[in-house]
């Protein structure tokens, strides 16, 4: 089975999308699998040089590929054919990569592909839709705002009114961003100028939801093979702010400091998992997703997001509760090679008198 592991992408999640292929590179070695890295421009490469962070930093003896729609064949720039693709791991992070652009892409060659397919991971990669949908399917989420750059810049007054009636403080995000990207707590109307102006360097659309006090964040994640789903132990991500910043999340020493499983009452713990695993099949995700959770000092827990390509593939999650790494891939593979053979019982073809010569 010829397995393409896809990293990096045009996004502001460039850099931890290589953690994550890097990764899944090294744990899929008995596949012998090959590395695609896009790079931030949107551009194809791949090499032996790409199964270490270094070495592709360095970015030495790369060669440029192609696919085309239609083909499932990867393509050095001369026409020249580097592989079949059987399955791709998608490792990439953020926007391109984890909002349906590249899964839409892959169906169009018609390449099984890891994780969720285009709506869903659209959906759950934009907060204000999720958001949305989460709350028209019963699950708990905080008072919250969305609106548009041209709303705010044109019609600012009615954003104040819907801001006004989620109450102050507020947490500013870019609606289609992860990693903590943009992100600003606002307690007044200065502080939220200037949280939008921040938020708005990365997405033009907004959301800026309750703030909670005292809170504490949570994540699972659930993984299916195409059959069964399986929900992984729970872990509370810990940072030194009111909320996790994308240095606390990635980067310095303290980056990876989290609590697993996540010292909370077994009750609530159940309550996630169970939230997890719901959420997962109303959301008609696939492969793994991690969700995760805002635990307020009251005890009541609310559904934040969801993330369709988590960090670290969320494998970690499982490797906690004794899954082997060989097992986690084996499902989320399974999963990929089920889910595209759904789409292939699908009809494309109708109504060919429409269009015969009469």
């Amino acid at each position: 089975m010829a397995i393409a592991v896809l990293f990096g992408g045009r996004s502001c999640e460039h850099d931890v999308s290589i953690v994550t292929g890097v990764q899944a590179l090294s744990a899929l070695k008995s596949y012998k699998p090959l590395p695609v890295y896009i790079d931030a421009e949107g551009r194809w490469h791949t090499g032996g040089a790409l199964f270490t962070v270094p070495g592709v930093r360095a970015g030495k003896g790369l060669k440029s590929v192609y696919m085309s729609p239609g083909s499932d064949i990867l393509r050095y720039r001369s026409g020249r054919a580097a592989a079949r693709i059987d399955v791709a791991v998608l490792c990439c992070h953020g926007a391109g990569g984890e909002d349906g652009s590249l899964q839409g892409f892959l169906e169009l060659c018609g390449v099984p592909y890891t994780g969720a397919g285009v709506l869903p991971s659209a959906v759950c990669l934009d907060k204000a839709e999720f958001k949305a949908r989460a709350a028209s399917l019963g699950f708990p989420v905080l008072p919250h705002a969305s609106f548009t750059r041209r709303e705010w810049n044109e019609d600012i007054y009615s954003v104040a009114e819907r801001i006004n009636a989620v109450g102050y403080p507020l947490m500013v995000k870019p609606s289609r961003q992860g990693s903590s990207i943009g992100i600003s707590p606002a307690k007044d109307e200065a502080e939220l100028v200037a949280a939008v102006r921040t938020a708005l360097h990365f997405d033009n659309a907004i959301v800026a939801e309750k703030l909670l006090e005292g809170f504490r964040e949570l994540s699972c994640a659930a993984l299916s093979d195409g059959k069964n789903i399986e929900i992984s132990r729970v872990e509370e991500p810990v940072g030194w702010k009111k909320f996790l910043t994308y240095r606390d999340k990635y980067a310095g020493k303290h980056a990876v400091r989290r609590r697993l499983p996540a010292d909370i009452p077994e009750e609530t713990e159940k309550k996630v998992r169970e939230m997890t695993g719901k959420l997962f099949s109303a959301f008609s995700l696939a492969g793994v997703a991690r969700v995760d959770f805002l635990l307020a000092a009251d005890g009541e827990l609310y559904v934040n997001e969801a993330n369709t390509v988590p960090g670290s593939l969320a494998e970690y999650l499982f490797a906690a509760s004794g899954m082997s790494t060989s097992e986690f891939y084996r499902r989320l593979l399974a999963s990929a090679r089920a889910e595209a053979e759904e789409r292939r019982l699908l009809v494309y073809r109708f109504s060919p008198a429409l269009t015969a010569e009469k």
